[in-house]
């Protein structure tokens, strides 16, 4: 039960830092809006110069920083019609199987993540319009690497306790009545 209450722990930190990427992406949709109304309202001479630059790399930001949000929220994309129909250790075992491969993917990800960050901030890499530090954005794609790792590391070795325990646990049954149905 510890690894699940650090798993929840760890949960409220990702998700803090995943509020940071609502955070980017509210700033990316003022920076957009206020862009195409200058736009507008000038026939095109009047712009945010390197907006364009900008919003790429805060959709970065976002995309990286909310990955370990879906992560923690279970949103996981695959088939229970099929994965589902396997016996409950076999299953856990599967997804073991899947969830280390994924877990060792990742991690290299950190690692070559890590290593272009220190690339990029020994060199002085920026970008064209802005001249913004490419680090900096990087820092985020790693930290969201990391996060992403930890929680991949809890749930592989989560279904892989699951599977020795063998204990399913109890399934609410969440599919429609006729009764939920009636009227609709």
């Amino acid at each position: 039960m510890k690894l699940q209450e650090f798993r929840t722990g760890f949960g409220r930190i990702v998700t803090g830092i995943g509020y940071l990427a609502l955070v980017a992406l509210f700033a990316m949709t003022i920076v957009v809006a206020v862009d195409v109304v200058l736009r507008k309202i000038s026939g095109g001479s009047l712009r945010i110069n390197g907006s364009n630059e900008l919003t790429g790399f805060l959709m970065v930001v976002v995309c990286s920083l909310y990955i370990p949000v879906l992560q923690i929220r279970n949103g996981h994309i695959w088939v229970p019609l099929f994965v589902n129909k396997f016996k409950y250790r076999f299953r856990c075992f599967w997804l073991f199987a899947i969830r280390l491969v994924e877990t060792a993917l990742v991690v290299t990800l950190a690692i070559g993540g890590y290593r272009k960050v220190l690339d990029m901030y020994s060199t002085g890499r920026s970008s064209d319009v802005l001249h913004l530090p490419y680090w900096i954005f990087a820092v985020a794609i790693v930290v969201a690497f990391v996060e992403f790792f930890v929680l991949s590391l809890v749930d592989t070795i989560k279904l892989f306790s699951d599977g020795v325990i063998n204990e399913p646990p109890v399934e609410v049954d969440d599919r429609w009545s006729e009764d939920d149905v009636k009227g609709l």
